[in-house]
């Protein structure tokens, strides 16, 4: 079992915090340390928010706010294949249409480049404590 920790928005992680989020979806680059293609069942992951959105950097604001720990981590190779088989992973809120889920995760900091690299992770988790 392995300790990481990373970064995240409030909204998110209230959602998580309230149980209507249950997925965290993230692609590997260049400005976190965890490799999510390493990630494993049991492991735990401390979130720190940061301020944004929009992306404005990693500086933590809170931090280890909620320690979650991995149930499971499912890799899909782009955005519409998670989507279509994931559920509650917290942008059906955000987004009225499957282009714009699909839209919005493109348009995160990297990931329209990495995504094409790396695939997509949905990080299944559940909140400890």
């Amino acid at each position: 079992m392995t300790n990481y920790t990373l970064e995240i928005y409030k909204a998110p992680l209230e959602a998580i915090k309230k149980g209507a989020k249950k997925i965290e979806v993230r692609t590997n680059n260049s400005y976190e340390s965890i490799r999510y293609d390493g990630l494993e069942q049991g492991d735990t992951i401390a979130f720190q928010v940061i301020s944004g959105p929009p992306f404005t950097g990693l500086d933590v604001i809170e931090p280890d706010v909620l320690i979650v720990e991995v149930v499971d981590v499912r890799h899909y190779p782009d955005p519409k294949a998670l989507l279509l088989a994931e559920k509650r992973v917290g942008l059906e809120n955000l987004c009225e249409t499957l282009e714009e889920q699909i839209d919005l995760l493109y348009s995160f900091h990297e990931y329209q480049d990495m995504i094409p690299v790396h695939g997509i992770f949905a990080i299944e988790i559940k909140p400890l404590g």
